[in-house]
């Protein structure tokens, strides 16, 4: 957990605790392009299917590039377990790596 005096938002999984990190700040995911190509990169979007969903997304290789794809996503979260989410989130300005 963070401290000892700051409360944590997190799941308990065979007995143990697992903190969510949450950044108030949406993500967006952009096609990665090289530097040398003179245009913006596209934005992505995800399909409404994965919406509120918990999705664990990476990078993928391709010959034009890295591609940001969906590896693992569970079932639809309920609405009152994503309001507890956000508000509790942090702020944090983690670039996606």
């Amino acid at each position: 957990m963070s401290s000892s005096n700051t409360p944590a938002i997190g799941i308990i999984y065979n007995g143990e605790f697992y903190e969510i990190l949450i950044n108030k700040k949406s993500t967006t995911f952009k096609e990665n392009i090289s530097p040398q190509e003179s245009r913006l990169p596209t934005e992505l979007n995800f399909p409404d299917e994965d919406e509120k969903k918990l999705v664990f997304v990476s990078y993928n290789s391709t010959e034009n590039g890295q591609i940001p794809i969906i590896l693992e996503k569970s079932n639809q979260l309920p609405e009152n377990a994503i309001k507890m989410l956000l508000e509790y989130s942090i702020d944090s300005s983690r670039p996606f790596l």
